[in-house]
């Protein structure tokens, strides 16, 4: 007799019978609650006028190089058949905005877009990974709105977003990339680089042992000490040369925010890693882990409109896998979705059974019992399912309903 199992066995290792390094299977019930936080979420965008967006997997590498923040090596790459680099998305933002350049372009502004996708990155090491080359981001981009108006409404979707599946604290860190490059830019370009590089990874020793001229380590230190309440930082900045519309801008947004009970931290060191933001930046935190992050980007769009067209840019990105983590046990399932199971209790009942089967899923989640198992199997099955009740259906098509115990 040939054996089938012992041939698959030979043919493939361990290593074969698992997903490649980097990536995982989503089993039903983390499906499920992935799709109920994405429901919870999308109903949230949805009110503030924000439509779903599906852009590719796959784009050209020169798509998703053409902000200058992503490096080539970062990206997974391959190949087509007429030889064009092609890259699985590291972010889905510059997808979006490719797509409102040139598919949306003729159409009405400012353009609300959402999206709920997987991003890959080619290292372990990236922002917002939960420890591979593979997982999921949600989030929005408003396009053709620029100013701070546009700013709290980001911001303030932001907030009813996390508020819609964590009722806890949660804090809202906010720098603003032009105020902290304007700071910056007296500056030489050598030294310049690397204390943008410090302030970015709040490296102090460097900042205070590297030669470096005088006037550029004290602006440094200046810049990592703007850090707090917006009511003790934004008088510092008010004593600095900084553009005076940006600082009265930032002003309306943290007084917006404040009165939204907003939990604000100014923080002028905040200089995210992608290279395209030019005003605000923020990060969502909640006990101590970031769960969302974004900025304004105005000159991403013009890279790619064929008409080289510009227009301002702003969104956020929220990390499913660490929100689900905030998600209270209620929201756990614990169940299947079902919420009957039919049982024909002889074969001549059969054809009942599957109609009521069908005038029930109408309304609710009902399965069929196919195996023909024992009551006492029948109800373990249901228990173990989480399924509430267990319609038992007679030849002549009359039935019966026995609850099932949760407990």
């Amino acid at each position: 007799m040939y054996d089938t199992d012992s041939r698959l066995a030979s043919s493939t290792g361990p290593s074969s019978l698992r997903p490649p390094s980097g990536a995982r299977d989503l089993l039903p019930r983390e499906v499920q609650r992935r799709e109920r936080l994405e429901s919870q979420l999308s109903q949230v965008f949805r009110r503030y006028g924000y439509q779903r967006i599906i852009t590719p997997t796959l784009e050209r590498l020169e798509t998703l190089l053409a902000g200058g923040s992503i490096q080539a090596e970062a990206v997974l790459q391959l190949r087509d058949s007429e030889g064009t680099m092609l890259g699985l998305r590291p972010e889905l933002t510059a997808s979006i905005v490719r797509a409102a350049a040139t598919r949306l372009a003729s159409g009405p502004l400012p353009l609300r877009l959402y999206y709920h996708g997987s991003v890959f990155r080619n290292s372990q090491r990236q922002e917002g990974s939960t420890g591979g080359q593979e997982f999921f981001q949600s989030g929005v981009e408003l396009i053709g709105a620029g100013g701070w108006l546009a700013d709290a409404e980001i911001l303030t979707l932001l907030a009813d977003s996390i508020r819609s599946v964590h009722q806890g604290a949660w804090m809202l860190l906010l720098g603003d990339v032009s105020l902290t490059e304007s700071l910056l830019s007296p500056i030489p370009p050598t030294a310049q680089a690397a204390v943008r590089r410090a302030i970015a990874q709040l490296d102090y020793v460097y900042l205070e042992s590297a030669p470096l001229p005088e006037a550029a380590r004290q602006m440094g230190s200046q810049i990592l000490a703007l850090r707090g309440r917006p009511s003790r930082v934004l008088p510092q900045l008010a004593q600095l040369p900084v553009p005076p519309e940006r600082l009265q801008d930032l002003q309306q947004l943290c007084q917006i925010l404040q009165e939204q009970q907003v939990d604000v931290v100014l923080d002028l060191s905040l200089l995210q890693t992608l290279a395209y933001y030019t005003g605000i930046v923020f990060q969502a935190v909640v006990e101590g882990e970031v769960v969302g992050l974004g900025g304004r980007y105005d000159r991403l769009y013009a890279l790619y409109s064929p008409q080289q067209v510009e227009q301002p840019g702003i969104g956020f990105t929220l990390l499913p896998d660490k929100l689900l983590r905030l998600l209270p046990l209620a929201h756990d399932l614990q169940e299947s979705g079902c919420k009957r199971l039919v049982v024909p209790l002889l074969p001549a009942g059969i054809p009942a059974a599957l109609a009521l089967a069908a005038r029930w899923r109408q309304s609710e989640p009902v399965e069929l019992e196919l195996l023909g198992r024992s009551p006492e199997e029948v109800e373990a099955y249901a228990h173990q399912c989480c399924i509430p009740e267990v319609a038992w259906v007679q030849a002549d098509g009359s039935y019966h309903l026995t609850s099932i115990s949760s407990s």
